[in-house]
């Protein structure tokens, strides 16, 4: 623990991040809820990084050495928070060299034994075998945007100054299961034309980190001024979280859980594009819990024009907040 000028206590924690950026910007939304200060330790893997954790777990053989010195030479943190499985068995490490002194939350499946960890923190569309009260269940992936929303408004508002009413079209890409192809961007901007037409209003487009070339070059050739585009590759400040606070309409591709639970968190109408070709079972299990919720619309290419409807935004990272002060930060 930290003595405060006050002389109050506060925990010491550390958010374990790695280069899966999914996985450390739970971890870190967490941290953000739950202090004004802690300590970000960046993981380097080095080529045992995909060792089945049954291995990792007895020895954290995939960390490179120079941070497994470096951690272990540091006085031991009240908190761990993790992400993911490769810092998950670091963490269950760092806590057996604390003397179990560190208490791990753990953010979605660590591959190891649950009673390693103070919480585990499951999205539901997360198949999981062990129902146990240390176990959280959350709807999407955790974030924390709307704190940032005020100041991200005013960025766009800086940066941005002659759009004011716009849809905002996050568009993701490719992963290693799905392949975002010619075709689905071709239909996906033959509805966006429609549709932005259809309502008078310009697009605010935004490419993620992941978007192919090809994708980004239609949607330049489809849609000029007065729409927008910002492709993260150019030199210039990201408006994606003042576009989705902003919108009068969200439309986001289906292939990031992540982008999909920030558009869940700010109230905004949201129209979810899901191609014939998107297969992969977590991803639709969460849309379509989103569809349940009244807090998505599907976009297909019979979609001409958006409806605005209202629905209760996606708060998990507070329910989580105040589990983890109930449950684990007041046994300090």
């Amino acid at each position: 623990m930290i003595k405060t000028s006050k002389n109050k206590w506060r925990p010491k924690i550390w958010v374990l991040v790695d280069n899966r950026l999914g996985n450390a910007n739970q971890a870190l939304a967490l941290a953000d809820k739950l202090a004004d200060n802690y300590q970000i330790k960046k993981i380097h893997y080095n080529c045992l990084v995909n060792l089945p954790n049954f291995v990792l777990g007895l020895w954290p053989i995939h960390i490179k050495k120079s941070i497994l010195n470096e951690l272990a030479a540091e006085d031991a943190p009240d908190i761990i928070i993790s992400a993911g499985r490769r810092t998950a068995s670091l963490a269950v490490y760092l806590k057996k060299l604390s003397k179990n002194k560190s208490k791990i939350i753990q953010i979605m499946r660590p591959g190891l034994d649950p009673s390693e960890f103070e919480l585990i923190i499951l999205p539901q569309h997360d198949n999981y075998q062990y129902t146990l009260p240390n176990v959280v269940r959350v709807i999407g992936a955790l974030n924390n945007i709307q704190t940032h929303m005020p100041a991200a408004k005013a960025m766009l508002e800086d940066n941005y100054p002659d759009i004011k009413h716009f849809i905002a079209v996050i568009i993701g890409g490719s992963n290693r299961r799905y392949n975002f192809t010619l075709k689905n961007a071709k239909i996906l901007a033959n509805s966006l034309k429609t549709i932005s037409e259809n309502h008078s209003l310009p697009l605010f487009i935004t490419f993620s980190r992941r978007t192919p070339k090809q994708i980004k070059e239609i949607f330049k050739e489809f849609f000029l001024w007065p729409n927008v585009i910002y492709d993260p590759e150019e030199d210039l400040p990201n408006p994606y979280p003042g576009i989705i606070g902003a919108a009068e309409y969200i439309v986001t591709t289906t292939d990031s859980i992540s982008m999909c639970s920030e558009a869940a968190s700010t109230g905004r109408p949201i129209y979810v594009f899901c191609p014939a070709n998107f297969t992969l079972k977590k991803h639709r299990f969460f849309i379509q819990q989103l569809v349940d919720l009244n807090i998505v619309q599907r976009l297909d290419s019979s979609t001409s024009f958006l409806v605005k409807y209202n629905y209760a935004p996606l708060h998990e990272i507070d329910k989580v907040a105040e589990i983890v002060k109930k449950q684990v930060l007041i046994n300090l």
